[in-house]
């Protein structure tokens, strides 16, 4: 099972491996958050958001074929969020600041990486995720 702590490990290890993370947060696909690093005045609704961009990710993938989706990134003018499924309930999602200066694949290794440990507690691990 998927905890609160477990968004708190996941962040600090995000922060670790891509110094400039802004936000991390840990939520369930109903758009609940379990975990996210800013104070509780400052939630937004982020896991609400992150939750139908993800879901809308996987729609689109497998209308295209594609298979199901893996991350998601999103960029806009002063950083990117980065989006992955961890398993059919819950979702990963990093903002990363657009000064950091890291590629799309520098961010999607730490995110997947990050999404497949978490998987690891829901008893869903896969290989190659």
């Amino acid at each position: 099972m998927i905890v609160a702590k477990h968004g708190m490990l996941v962040a600090a290890r995000v922060k670790q491996a891509l110094p400039g993370v802004e936000r991390v947060i840990v939520a369930r696909t109903d758009g609940i958050a379990l975990y996210d690093d800013v104070p509780l005045a400052a939630r937004d609704g982020a896991a609400a958001v992150t939750a139908a961009t993800v879901g809308l990710a996987a729609t689109a993938t497998a209308s295209f074929g594609m298979g199901a989706a893996r991350l998601a990134v999103i960029h806009g003018e002063s950083g990117a969020l980065a989006m992955a499924p961890i398993d059919s309930g819950h979702l990963l999602a990093v903002v990363v600041d657009a000064d950091s200066g890291y590629s799309d694949d520098q961010i999607a290794r730490v995110v997947r990486a990050e999404a497949e440990w978490l998987r690891s507690f829901s008893g869903m691990a896969t290989q190659g995720v």
